[in-house]
C-alpha cells in the first residue's frame, strides 16, 4: 500500500484564461493526491476566470492568487499564511525561473521538501566569465531544492548547462487529455464549410502565443513560399501576443492575407486541430511543445523544427517531418512534400496517434509525477 503524500502548495508563475492541457494535468494530479490523503493548493499569480477557479473547485482543490511581482516581502507574507493555515509540507515550484528567490522563501518559511518544475523554453548561451558567474548564481538559488523535473531531455540539458547539479534532476514529459485530443473527420468538413475552404485546399494550422521566441514569422513566410510554387494551402493562427499585428502586416506584404486566417485566443482547440490537414510550429528552443502532443492525438502529421525539444515529441518521417530551423523554404518543402502525398499524410497521422497512446498521456505523466513524490525521503 502506497504510503500518504504530505499537503502539497503548488505555486505557479502563470494565470491562465483559457483551459489548456496544462489545467487538466493539475486538475487529474490533485484528484490523485486527494485520494492518497494529500490536500493540495494551486497558487496562481493572478485570479482566475471563474469558470476555471469553479472547475478546480468543485473536485476540492482550494485556488489562491498570490502574486510574486508584487514585491518578495508581500510573496513571503502571504505565503506563509498559505503554509500555515494549509498544512503545507511540500511545495512544487511550476513555471518559475530556477534563479529566482522563491525556493529559498519557500524554505524560509519552514518547507524542507521543495519539487522545481522546468518548463520554460530557450537555450543557455553564456560563454567563459559570465558562465561561471551564472553557475554560481543558480547553484545558490536552487540549492533549497529536493528534485528538479525537466519536462523533457533538452530542458534537462539546459539545466546542467546552466550549472544545476545533474544528480537532481529527472526527466516526465507532459501528457495530453486523449480524451478530450482525439480525431474528429466530421471537424475538417465543417471548417471548410465555415471559411470556404476548397476541397484541393490543405489546411495548416498553427496555435501558439505569438511572441518572438515561438518564431511565427517563419511559419508566414513559408505560406508566402508555398503561394509562388502555386501549392494551395489555407493557414489558422490560433493565439495572440505582441507580434500580432505585426504578423498580420506581414501577411499583407507578402501578398497572401487571405490565405490566413488569425483566430486569436482560442478557448478550445481541439476543433481547429481535427480539422487540420498538417500542424506547424517554427520555435528554436522549445521546451517540450504540448501542442504538438495534441495535434499528433487528433491524428495530425506535423512538420516542425529540428530543434529544441520537438525530436522528442515528433518522430521525424514518422508522425511528421522536422526542418532545419528559422528556414521558410525548408518548412515549406516540408509542407509541400506531405500536402502532395495523402497516402503518407495518412499514414504518418496513425502513427501520431500511437505515439501519444505510448507517450505523452495525462495518466502517464500523472503516475510518473505522483512517483517523483514518492521517491522523496522528505
Amino acid at each position: 500500500m502506497k504510503q500518504p503524500i504530505p499537503n502539497i502548495a503548488f505555486l505557479l508563475d502563470s494565470a491562465p484564461r483559457v483551459w489548456s492541457s496544462l489545467e487538466s494535468h493539475h486538475l487529474q494530479l490533485c484528484k490523485a493526491l486527494l485520494a492518497r490523503g494529500s490536500q493540495p493548493v494551486l497558487v496562481f499569480s493572478e485570479r482566475l476566470p471563474p469558470e476555471i477557479q469553479n472547475r478546480f473547485e468543485r473536485e476540492g482543490i482550494s485556488v489562491r492568487a498570490i502574486n510574486y511581482r508584487d514585491g518578495l516581502l508581500h510573496y513571503y507574507k502571504e505565503l506563509g499564511q498559505l503554509i500555515e493555515k494549509n498544512s503545507i509540507e511540500r511545495v512544487h515550484l511550476i513555471f518559475f525561473d530556477y534563479f529566482r528567490a522563491v525556493a529559498w522563501l519557500v524554505r524560509l518559511r519552514g518547507v524542507k521538501s521543495i519539487v522545481y518544475e522546468m518548463g520554460n523554453g530557450g537555450v543557455f548561451k553564456a560563454r567563459s566569465l559570465k558562465r561561471m558567474l551564472i553557475h554560481g548564481r543558480n547553484r545558490m538559488m536552487t540549492a533549497p531544492l529536493v528534485r528538479i523535473i525537466a519536462i523533457s531531455e533538452f530542458i534537462k540539458g539546459q539545466l546542467v548547462a546552466g550549472g544545476l547539479p545533474k544528480h537532481k534532476i529527472v526527466v516526465k514529459h507532459l501528457g495530453v487529455d486523449t480524451n478530450r485530443f482525439k480525431p474528429d473527420a466530421a471537424a475538417r468538413e465543417r471548417w471548410a464549410r465555415e471559411f470556404s475552404v476548397r476541397d484541393e485546399e490543405i489546411i495548416l494550422s498553427t496555435v501558439s502565443y505569438l511572441r518572438p521566441i515561438k518564431n511565427p514569422q517563419i511559419i508566414v513566410q513559408a505560406c508566402s513560399v508555398l503561394a509562388k510554387r502555386g501549392v494551395p494551402v489555407r493557414l489558422f493562427v490560433g493565439g495572440d501576443g505582441e507580434m500580432s499585428e505585426e504578423l498580420k502586416r506581414l501577411g499583407n506584404d507578402l501578398g497572401i492575407a487571405e490565405r490566413i486566417h488569425w483566430l486569436g485566443l482560442v478557448a478550445d482547440p481541439a476543433s481547429l486541430l481535427q480539422a487540420s490537414d498538417l500542424f506547424l510550429l517554427a520555435t528554436v528552443g522549445e521546451a517540450f511543445g504540448l501542442v504538438l502532443a495534441e495535434a499528433m492525438a487528433c491524428g495530425v502529421p506535423v512538420v516542425a523544427t529540428r530543434a529544441g525539444a520537438i525530436p522528442e515529441v515528433v518522430k521525424d518521417g514518422e508522425t511528421g517531418l522536422l526542418v532545419n530551423p528559422n528556414d521558410p523554404a525548408a518548412l515549406a518543402a516540408g509542407i509541400e512534400q506531405l500536402a502532395r502525398d495523402q497516402p503518407l499524410r495518412k499514414q504518418m497521422a496513425q502513427a501520431a496517434i500511437a505515439r501519444v497512446r505510448d507517450n505523452f498521456t495525462l495518466e502517464k505523466s500523472v503516475a510518473e509525477t505522483l512517483a517523483i513524490y514518492d521517491s522523496l525521503a522528505c
